[in-house]
């Protein structure tokens, strides 16, 4: 499995950097993870519209969506393909896309389904919308994005194991006071209501889950973004194998972000900047453990 960052802008585009947009190939299969503001251009470097087999939306907020109106008119005016594009995506999505006659919407659930040679996994997250986080195996690779999502237990539990954690950081690391606040916050409340969730939070997610709210569910109420720390913790606790960092809003620091992800990740830790290429690793501790992922690592050589 390949992965290939189109657009990792958070919230709008960037100077040379569009919204959020990755491209994953195996075994002749393109899936897309989410097509934001400006990610259709960058796609046509790798793949033309007719090769795009599967879309895989994580929530329909414009900087992941809006481009996905894009490939409806290029394989609609351009291309003659033969079985409609694939989309998973919240429902409602396809009515906000002229053209929509032209793809094969389908709503996204959390559980599993296959894509032709990849697997997939989708997990309800914290967000202001529905939004789903995806981990995505195949050919012995596994990754997992967490699409936008504040601190919660589902995201902590899909991560487990992940080659590569592929982490949004939309509140950067200018705003880690602001976000360490609303985690006090959210402590104390969790502290008034019981002890049952701060105990579940060490559990799934390491030391220091209950103070940054990883042991809320994807129902608790803002911060619906990490900050570059968490981020950095995620990948820790995960037990992953490599974190990039995504998301970033144009007026970020890059340096300071990946600076503050290494504070809690000692593991690789870069930038999903446009044109990043990846193999990700394998699983090391799926969410299901007793289920064996064949590795063909030859077919990406």
């Amino acid at each position: 499995m390949i992965l290939t960052v189109l657009g990792s802008s958070g919230s709008v585009p960037g100077p040379g950097n569009p919204c959020s947009g990755y491209l994953l190939e195996h075994g002749g299969h393109r899936l897309l993870l989410d097509l934001g503001t400006g990610a259709f251009g960058a796609l046509l470097t790798y793949a033309g519209p007719h090769q795009v087999d599967t879309v895989v939306l994580s929530h329909r907020h414009a900087d992941h969506s809006a481009d996905l109106a894009a490939l409806a008119y290029a394989q609609e005016k351009l291309t003659g393909r033969e079985v409609p594009t694939r989309v998973i995506a919240p429902p409602g999505t396809a009515e906000g896309v002229r053209r929509a006659s032209v793809l094969a919407f389908e709503d996204s659930r959390p559980g599993d389904l296959e894509c032709g040679p990849f697997r997939l996994r989708l997990a309800r997250v914290r967000h202001s919308v529905e939004t789903c986080a995806v981990r995505v195996e195949a050919g012995g690779s596994c990754l997992t994005y967490t699409g936008d999502s504040g601190p919660c237990r589902e995201l902590a539990e899909l991560a487990r194991g992940s080659g590569v954690l592929l982490a949004e950081a939309a509140l950067g690391a200018d705003t880690e006071a602001e976000a360490g606040a609303e985690a006090g916050a959210e402590a104390g409340a969790e502290a008034g209501a019981g002890a049952g969730a701060g105990a579940g939070a060490t559990g799934a997610a390491g030391p220091g889950a209950a103070a940054h709210g990883w042991g809320r569910d994807h129902t608790a109420p803002a911060p619906h973004h990490l900050t570059a720390e968490q981020a950095g913790e995620l990948a820790a606790s995960a037990g992953v194998g490599l974190l990039a960092v995504t998301h970033l809003r144009p007026w970020d620091d890059p340096g300071r972000s990946l600076a503050a992800a290494a504070l809690r990740f000692t593991g690789p830790v870069l930038l999903a900047r446009p044109g990043l290429r990846l193999v990700p690793g394998g699983a090391t501790g799926a969410p299901d453990p007793d289920e064996e992922r064949a590795a063909h690592p030859e077919e990406e050589r």
